[in-house]
Parts: C-alpha cells; structure tokens; sequence
C-alpha cells in the first residue's frame, strides 16, 4: 500500500514537470523570437538614418519609412504571441503522458500487488489447510478465499494432485463458485476416476445445484460409487434420495434398507432412515392404487348420445369438491368403454386418487371437449366408495341434462 501511495505521488510531480517544462520552452521561444525581431528592427532603422544622412531620401520619405517600420514591429510582435499561445490551449502532451504512465503504474502495481496477495496465501497454505479441515463451521469467508487463492497456486504449479482438485471443488462451492466447483470435481474425477470420496461429494453437489439433468449425472457417479464400494452409508442415502425423487420408490426402499442394515442399533441416523423407508412404501403403495371404471349408455338416453360428444369419467370428493382427483376422456362413440384411473390421471401433483379417503366416480357425455355441464349432456348418477388400492365401479348414462344450474349434478 505504501509503495502504492509514493508511485501515485512520483506520477503527480512528473506530470506537474512537464507541465512546467512545457511553460518554460513556450517562454524561451517567445524570447528568441522578440530578440530577433528587435535585431532586424534595430539594423533597418540604422539604414534609414543612414540614407537620410547622405542625402538619398528626403524628410518626408524617412519620416514615412520610419512609421511603417514600426507598424511592421509591432504586427510581428503580436503574431509572435499569437503563434506562442498554441502549447497552454492544447496540452495534449501532459494528458498524453498522465495517461501512459497511469496505466503503466497500474499494470506494474496492480500486478505486483495481485502477485503478492497470491504468494503470500500460498505461503499461509498449509496453516490455513489445517484451520478450514478443522474448523469448517467456523471459518469466515475471508479465510475460506485466501485459502481457495492459494490452493489455486498451488494447482497452477502442481497440478496432477486428485485431492487438491477435491478441496478446491469444495472450496469453490462454499463460496458459491459453481462453475469453478464443477470444473474442479470434473478435473479430480480425470485424474482419479474410481476415488469414492470424490464421486459422492461431486454427486452431492450436483443434487444441491442442479436440476433433473445433473440428478441423472448424480445417480450415474452414485452407482459408480456403490460399484466400488457396495456398503458405503453416504452413497447407499444419497442413491435412495435420488431414487425417491424420480418416484423410483421400490429402488430408494432397496437402498435405505440396505442402509439400515448397516446402521448400529443405538445410532439416531437409524430413525431417519426407517422414517425414510416408511415415506417410499406409502408412496409406492398410493402409485399403486387404481379404480377401474366401466360406462354403459342407456336404452333411456341412446338416441341423445351426441355424434361427436366426448365422455369425461372423473373422480371427484364426495363432499362435493369440483376439482377432480383423477380424469380420463374418450371418444363417446366408443361406448361402451372401461378405463383405470390412478395417480397418473391426477390434474394436480399434490391432488390425487390416494389424497382421498372415499371417491365420488362420475360419468359425462359432452356435446364437445369441455367438460363443464351445459344442456344436452348425458350424465350418469355417481357411486361413491371407499378408497382402496383396487377397485372397480360401473356406471350407467340415463339422465339427460335439461338446465345449467346444476354444475356438479345432473338435470332432467
């Protein structure tokens, strides 16, 4: 910082010397002009009185020669200043030079001083090292940066070290650096490519900051990893989190299980992970819930049936909520027709066939694609039963809808 300050002010007074430099050459210039202007006044004005004195002009004519040399004298003079007054209006030099040695002091300083932060991190390295390994909850971001600065020097000289990669990639997500964390796992992954350590962490980040392409790259260095190491507790969690988020629930239960099997009796991690396999059953048992509906047409309503009506069969709450739980449509024409409705048919991810303790199922021919009630639907009156995982229901088309008042019923 010090040298910082005395190389700004060098800049400062060399650049008021050219600014007096420049005013000093101005002034040399005007005098050497002055001075030969006045010797060739002088000389001319001695000729004059020469000629007078001999007789070769007459009064009149000296005294006229004498006015107009002095006209002369005085216009010279005046263009002397004149053509003086460029240097002051236009100092482009000392901008010019502010300017060079502004950015010459920058790249040297600015440099030099980027330089010495970076050597003396890498000085600090291996203190640091043991500090951040140690202290991981308790190191500031500041420490964590030196750190990562000096290990990156470290890397730029020597770099074939698989771990130091391996830090520096944690390093670099610690410091929300993702890029640079991805390039580092990626870098460390080359150089040692079965290192279980490495794939796990980098299959932690990617679940982390990633969306469902980089889940999949996650999944791929998990299973790698439980290749080389088929009891790892970390890898066998991570891989059953995975599985769970792509509704794999059979494989998530496989994983966590396997887990469990690995887990002391007196350990608290065992709750989680029974908790765990208690999530992925349930959900892998409402998947596994289905309602299969068949629809007949009435000799009632057959000659209503609309040429090109669409039947909607839906499942709704019996308490008379109007947001399906599950729909299916099919060509009317089609009749009769069976169907299994499940989660897959749900309109909403959190609103499905195993969110309800008991299904309302209906059936409706619409004149067109909507499935709102308008006049001249056929509906078919509603069953209601209890959720299970299989079930099945038939329902009848009989009523014809005469008015709209009714838009979760049915009208004659």
């Amino acid at each position: 910082m010090i040298k910082l300050v005395l190389a700004l002010a060098v800049l400062v007074i060399l650049a008021v010397i050219v600014i007096l430099l420049a005013r000093v050459f101005q002034h040399k210039q005007q005098l050497s002009r002055d001075n030969e202007n006045q010797q060739w006044y002088r000389q001319r004005l001695s000729e004059l009185d020469e000629d007078h004195a001999n007789g070769r002009v007459s009064e009149e004519e000296y005294q006229q020669a004498v006015t107009e040399l002095d006209k002369t004298f005085v216009t010279d003079n005046r263009n002397i200043e004149a053509d003086i007054k460029w240097l002051p209006a236009k100092p482009w030099l000392p901008i010019v030079l502010l300017v060079v040695l502004s950015v010459g002091l920058y790249i040297a300083f600015g440099s030099w001083t980027l330089q010495r932060q970076a050597d003396d991190a890498l000085q600090q390295l291996p203190e640091l090292g043991k500090t951040v390994l140690q202290e991981q909850q308790q190191v500031d971001a500041e420490t964590l940066s030196t750190f990562a600065l000096g290990l990156r020097q470290k890397l730029q000289r020597q770099g074939d070290d698989p771990i130091a990669w391996w830090i520096y990639a944690g390093l670099m997500s610690d410091l929300q650096q993702f890029d640079q964390a991805n390039n580092a796992f990626q870098r460390s992954l080359d150089l040692d490519p079965d290192r279980v350590g490495t794939l796990i962490s980098y299959a932690r980040f990617l679940l982390q900051n990633g969306g469902a392409e980089t889940n999949q790259q996650a999944a791929q260095l998990l299973a790698r990893a439980l290749r080389l190491e088929p009891d790892n507790a970390d890898a066998l969690s991570l891989s059953g989190f995975v599985a769970f988020e792509n509704a794999n629930y059979e494989q998530a239960i496989n994983a966590w299980q396997r887990l469990l099997s690995l887990t002391p009796a007196d350990s608290n991690r065992r709750e989680v992970v029974e908790q765990a396999i208690a999530d992925a059953k349930q959900q892998l048992q409402q998947g596994a819930m289905s309602l299969t509906v068949t629809v007949e047409l009435g000799e009632t309503v057959r000659d209503a049936l609309p040429a090109n009506g669409t039947l909607f069969i839906y499942v709704t709450a019996p308490d008379g909520a109007p947001m399906p739980a599950a729909v299916k449509r099919v060509a009317a024409g089609s009749l009769p027709v069976t169907v299994t409705l499940s989660n897959q048919d749900s309109m909403l991810p959190d609103y499905q066939l195993s969110s309800l303790e008991q299904w309302k199922v209906q059936a409706r021919v619409s004149q067109d694609d909507k499935i709102d009630v308008q006049a001249g639907d056929l509906n078919a009156v509603p069953a209601v039963i209890n959720a299970k995982d299989s079930a099945s229901v038939t329902l009848r088309l009989t009523e014809q809808v005469a008015t709209t008042n009714n838009q979760n019923g049915s009208g004659k």
